[in-house]
């Protein structure tokens, strides 16, 4: 933590991080945000920029490239290849504080923290416009909740960091408890949805408003409701959040999208936003996004052979147009993934299209936006989360029946609560494939051995450890903890 704090509090940048459809976050200046800016409209607006710019600096920090999905491929819809030490360690769920995939997430998402922190400990005496800077402050704590959101379901008990710049305890501080991150997170979503806006400030599709707030509440309650914490009364708590989503979507011009090919174009020519977005990362020429493409596609076409689906997860995967939108598993030439090298399928929604112009960094660098929320993800946190509160409503049969319809399955009607319940979180599993959010549902359901047991052990390798260990979470990064032993 001494590393972070000293690296990001001596320079925040604050360059562009520019939306592919508008002027998003345009700010240019590259010196130090120190306290006295802070006390100006600008100033705070510059760090909220480097709060956001901590979410994606393509090969540096963030969570839009391939390391951040490599840190969900413990589940059963993401497979990393045993010839990457890296992604095997995380794959197989055998992973040490040294592995090379951690620092990219890990010091984006405290970026964004420190960024976040200076708005948040600033904007009450800062000159300006009032109404704005009340909007900036629930950005900040928006973009605090989510990325300390990620980094306590990935790491668990970590550093809670609520100053903006170098302090001496920071470098001596101990890890938090996983409940005191969450209670920290819940008092941070409940400020960004009091202080944000009903849309998003200046029309910016990369920032949020009050309904993506509630869209990213209702998945924190969620998570709290399941493993580690367990808390009582929180399926309820993400039901009513999920719902009010659902409710006010028709007049946020929100849908989800007709025909699931529709979903990720992901070519460079289009805008690729859709009615279904919540929260996107966006990218532009200057900050590209760098996990569509190469990291994702397979050696025969050009691609560098790190992200594949695991071979069980396909076959079990229901025929129609999700799964024709979800899987790429025939090349041009016509060469079948069952010939390929690592012989899996590639997740196609995370390719770059229209292919071509391969073995060049463009292959991976892109304009597209980081879908990161969609509507569909909700829908279905509603329909978990209400039927393990008080059983299912016609609500929640209607919206899971609307995504079953899309994928070209029939509808279900008249199930058990508790057949219910199953039948959501495999439709989970199915319309958010490859979106990083199956590994973060097999922790809080306790489900990681059963997804293991699910493997096709004849392409997909069993994991390092005993799979009756209790916790999944990461050990935190040497790089952190060599710093400062008290971590």
């Amino acid at each position: 933590m001494k590393k972070i704090l000293l690296h990001v509090t001596a320079l925040i940048c604050v360059v562009t991080i520019l939306s592919a459809c508008s002027d998003f976050l345009k700010e240019e200046s590259r010196g130090q945000v120190n306290e006295s800016v802070l006390s100006t409209q600008e100033g705070l607006e510059s760090a909220l920029t480097g709060a956001y710019r901590g979410l994606n600096s393509p090969w540096s920090y963030g969570i839009c490239n391939g390391t951040y999905q490599q840190l969900c491929s413990g589940g059963d819809d993401i497979y990393c290849p045993t010839t990457d030490a890296n992604g095997t360690q995380l794959d197989r769920c055998g992973v040490t504080d040294s592995n090379g995939s951690f620092g990219s997430t890990w010091n984006g998402l405290y970026k964004v923290v420190l960024g976040a922190n200076k708005v948040i400990n600033n904007y009450e005496n800062c000159s300006g416009d009032a109404a704005t800077i009340g909007v900036m402050a629930g950005e900040a704590y928006f973009l605090r909740a989510y990325a300390y959101f990620i980094l306590v379901r990935l790491w668990g008990e970590i550093p809670l960091v609520t100053t903006s710049g170098y302090t001496e305890e920071g470098i001596t501080m101990s890890t938090a408890s996983e409940a005191d991150v969450y209670t920290l997170i819940e008092d941070d979503i409940n400020k960004a949805v009091e202080m944000l806006g009903d849309s998003r400030r200046n029309g910016e599709i990369g920032r949020p408003d009050k309904i993506v707030a509630k869209a990213l509440m209702a998945e924190i309650y969620l998570t709290e409701a399941g493993w580690p914490l367990k808390k009582d009364g929180y399926y309820a708590k993400a039901a009513a959040a999920a719902k009010e989503v659902l409710d006010g979507s028709a007049a946020q011009g929100l849908s989800l999208v007709k025909n699931c090919s529709d979903l990720y174009i992901n070519m460079e020519e289009k805008d690729n936003i859709t009615t279904e977005d919540l929260f996107v990362i966006p990218a532009s020429t200057t900050d590209y996004v760098v996990f569509y493409g190469a990291w994702s596609e397979p050696g025969e076409i050009g691609g560098w052979n790190i992200l594949f689906s695991e071979v069980g997860f396909y076959q079990n995967f229901p025929d129609g147009p999700r799964k024709d939108a979800t899987f790429y598993t025939v090349t041009d030439t016509g060469l079948s993934w069952e010939n390929w090298a690592d012989k899996h399928p590639s997740i196609r929604k995370l390719m770059k299209y229209p292919q071509g112009g391969k073995n060049n960094v463009s292959n991976c660098s892109s304009v597209l936006p980081a879908h990161m929320l969609r509507l569909s993800q909700t829908a279905l946190t509603y329909a978990e989360a209400k039927a393990r509160s008080d059983g299912p409503d016609a609500m929640a049969y209607l919206w899971l029946n609307k995504i079953r319809t899309r994928a070209g399955l029939t509808e279900y009607s008249g199930l058990s609560t508790q057949d219910f319940i199953d039948k959501v979180v495999q439709e989970r599993a199915w319309e958010l494939a490859g979106e990083c959010v199956r590994w973060y549902d097999l922790l809080r359901l306790e489900m990681v051995p059963e997804s293991f047991e699910n493997k096709n052990s004849e392409y997909d390798p069993s994991n390092l450890h005993s799979s009756t260990d209790s916790r999944y979470t990461f050990p935190l990064p040497a790089s952190e903890t060599l710093l400062n032993p008290n971590l």
